[in-house]
């Protein structure tokens, strides 16, 4: 299905085709299609980890039931290996409170000089670990809850074992929140997006051919649109890869090469999606100008941008298995798009009219920039 900008409906054009189609989705449709979201599945299964900590430590002696539920809700995250950060984080909140409480005690009394002591104690020891600021505020509250009201041996056993209770439950739901590796997740979200940078830009290609290679600014401005929400995704991706190649030092979750050969994919789909960006804005000044191009150019530049889409695809595909891989430009789609190339310059010199050539010359040099990031050059 395409509309007229010769590109396949995306999912917020789909939505402004109007209500009609959405009343005909069932309500079981609908219900099952949010709870399949990342946010709505985080919140349901905290929710649960939350309950289930409380009720877990009203049953189980000296386990507080509030300090287990906090825990458990504070320690969810996305990913498990994100859990098992606040969950480290949480069980040293206690052992620092406890230790500096019980020595503020000593030397000052139980009083808010105490609590003090042991919050400024317990951003020094973050920092040391490295915790980050996140990470030493969520220590420092953790032993607030510790130090607390009615302070005493028993107090921090029962808040301790919360603690741990809490986080080993929230260990548990995070594996729930999105299955895999975190470098698995990232990779699978990067081909994705590598994916649909590939069918833009074919789509691109196609509407060039036709009529006489006029694009319209409403049509250019729809591709730019699309093209920047393919960049940001491919942005949070690369966060993700990041994240994962942070947690590798620690994590036996993640495997050290496999996280940087995802990071490196990441940035070739990056780069591409860039480009992509900067093609989307020299059609849109192209068709404020109500410039044409002549119709054996348009064709040559469809070609060309064809097999740039075409090596993307390629590329995406062998990512899948290999991520990182870079393609020959000998042969494949990079060497007839290298022919393509030489085409369209040959339209461009031999063109009467200049006015083509801000446009011819511009596609021509980022498609250029593509296939020399998918080679590795």
């Amino acid at each position: 299905m395409t509309n007229d900008t010769g590109w396949p409906g995306s999912a917020e054009q789909i939505g402004r085709r109007g209500l009609s189609t959405l009343v005909t989705v069932s309500l079981p449709h609908r219900l099952l299609s949010a709870t399949s979201r990342p946010y709505v599945r985080l919140a349901v299964l905290s929710a649960a980890a939350a309950a289930a900590a409380y009720g877990l430590g009203t049953a189980l002696p000296l386990v507080s039931p509030i300090v287990a539920a906090i825990t458990a809700l504070v320690t969810v995250r996305p990913t498990l290996h994100a859990s098992m950060q606040e969950a480290l984080r949480q069980v040293l909140g206690v052992v620092i409170g406890a230790a500096v409480a019980f020595a503020s005690l000593e030397m000052v009394g139980y009083s808010a000089l105490a609590l003090f002591l042991a919050i400024v104690v317990c951003f020094a020891v973050a920092g040391w670990l490295r915790l980050g600021e996140d990470g030493a505020v969520a220590v420092g509250v953790t032993v607030i809850l510790v130090v607390g009201p009615h302070f005493s041996t028993e107090a921090i056993e029962t808040r301790l074992f919360g603690a741990v209770v809490g986080s080993l439950l929230a260990l548990l739901t995070s594996y729930f929140t999105r299955p895999g590796t975190p470098h698995g997740r990232a990779l699978a979200d990067v081909v994705g997006e590598a994916e649909r940078t590939a069918a833009l830009l074919a789509a691109i290609a196609e509407s060039l051919s036709r009529p006489a290679g006029h694009v319209t600014q409403p049509v250019a401005q729809l591709w730019l649109e699309e093209a920047e929400q393919i960049l940001a995704r491919t942005v949070q991706a690369r966060h993700a890869a990041q994240d994962a190649v942070a947690g590798a030092d620690w994590s036996p979750l993640i495997d050290r090469q496999e996280a940087y050969a995802v990071l490196e994919q990441v940035r070739i789909t990056e780069g591409t999606a860039i480009t992509l960006v900067s093609m989307c804005r020299d059609l849109i000044s192209a068709a404020n100008r109500e410039e044409s191009l002549p119709v054996g150019l348009a064709s040559s530049l469809s070609g060309v941008l064809l097999a740039t889409a075409s090596a993307i695809g390629q590329q995406s595909e062998s990512a899948r298995d290999h991520p990182a891989e870079t393609l020959s430009d000998q042969t494949g789609p990079v060497s007839v798009a290298r022919r393509n190339r030489s085409d369209a310059a040959a339209h461009i010199r031999h063109l009467e009219d200049t006015r083509p050539l801000l446009l011819g010359g511009s596609l021509l040099r980022e498609a250029e920039k593509i296939t020399e990031i998918l080679s590795g050059r």
